[in-house]
């Protein structure tokens, strides 16, 4: 099996989730015996040699990519990525009112792209069910081209030691942060406010972005006397992996998560999570984590304050490692591909 993948043009600059699972995907994959290739924009492809183009994310940096390969006839494998906060209803009405915009004027909405891609898709693969619920009714597509494959999580976070971070920085049991600082999704304000308020120590790992609400984050970080900034550790590090085990809770306090890779990273190892209650969090994270609403200060507050008066223990941990390991979700994506491929033969 030959399977081609690509997404938004942007994402090795960006990094951040969707990059960390195209790699581990790719990776996982090619211990199976699957070839697996990188989508490069500037090499002439002949789409037949390959079996799949599997295309990750659905929005407006990856209509144009994903609608020239469906009018080329290749067999297109989606993974959305897709969540809003709108019921389905406000959904069904935005599409509608997207299309008819579009065929008026050429004004397009980020639902509009996602719904159209959905629609050109042959397999459409949700990482949680409340992905799947937005799309077939909210979106309105066939829930009969649709499967769950969920993310994951190296292994190699299993076994992080909280030693190396503590002996480099002189800092345990801490609140951790890691993530893009500057991106509004991430909700990062609200929290850096409790934490410099009530003198927590933290830690906040990231790259800094250059907009306004990444200035107004730092201005906190810079005057707090609590906050710890690492503005430029690798994914792979094991200083990442270490800071995931010495912390004491790890907390996401964003808009929405599907359902955060940090999360999932910093469960295995070993913390407390703290994570928003919106994305489909939940089917990941089951009675093991604490939910907080990111649109209520209160609300992260109470939240980080419950997971922090609580003891660690190993239930987290092992409900990860059994459930979703790149390996795990690895199984299950080869499945639907061979479905797919058993159905049109």
């Amino acid at each position: 099996m030959k399977v081609l993948i690509g997404s938004f043009s942007s994402i090795k600059i960006l990094g951040g989730g969707v990059d960390i699972q195209i790699a581990s995907t790719a990776r996982v994959l090619k211990t199976k015996n699957i070839e697996i290739e990188l989508f490069n924009p500037w090499k002439k492809y002949n789409l037949t040699d390959y079996d799949f183009f599997h295309l990750f994310a659905a929005h407006n940096g990856t209509y144009h990519l994903g609608r020239s390969i469906k009018m080329l006839g290749a067999k297109f494998v989606l993974t959305p990525v897709f969540y809003s906060t709108h019921h389905n209803l406000q959904l069904r009405l935005n599409a509608l009112a997207s299309g008819i915009l579009r065929k008026m004027g050429g004004i397009w909405t980020e639902t509009q792209f996602c719904r159209e891609l959905c629609q050109m898709a042959d397999l459409i693969l949700v990482n949680t069910e409340a992905e799947r619920n937005l799309i077939t009714r909210g979106l309105r597509i066939d829930a009969a081209k649709t499967a769950k494959v969920p993310n994951g999580v190296d292994k190699s976070f299993f076994y992080a030691s909280p030693e190396r971070f503590v002996q480099e920085f002189g800092i345990k049991d801490f609140v951790l942060y890691v993530g893009h600082i500057g991106l509004g999704r991430k909700n990062l304000l609200p929290l850096l406010k409790i934490l410099d308020k009530k003198s927590i120590p933290s830690v906040i790992i990231g790259p800094v972005l250059n907009t306004n609400y990444a200035r107004r984050c730092l201005e906190i970080i810079e005057r707090s006397r609590s906050i710890k900034l690492l503005s430029t550790v690798e994914h792979d590090s094991e200083i990442l992996k270490s800071a995931y085990a010495a912390c004491d809770t790890f907390i996401l306090p964003s808009l929405f998560e599907t359902p955060g890779l940090a999360a999932l990273e910093a469960g295995i190892a070993g913390a407390k999570v703290c994570i928003t209650k919106y994305g489909g969090t939940q089917e990941y994270f089951g009675d093991y984590a604490n939910y907080l609403n990111p649109y209520s200060p209160a609300s992260i507050e109470s939240a980080l304050e419950k997971s922090l008066n609580m003891p660690k223990t190993h239930a987290l941990r092992d409900h990860i490692y059994n459930n979703y390991t790149w390996e795990q979700c690895g199984e299950e994506l080869i499945k639907n591909y061979k479905k797919l491929l058993n159905n049109q033969a």
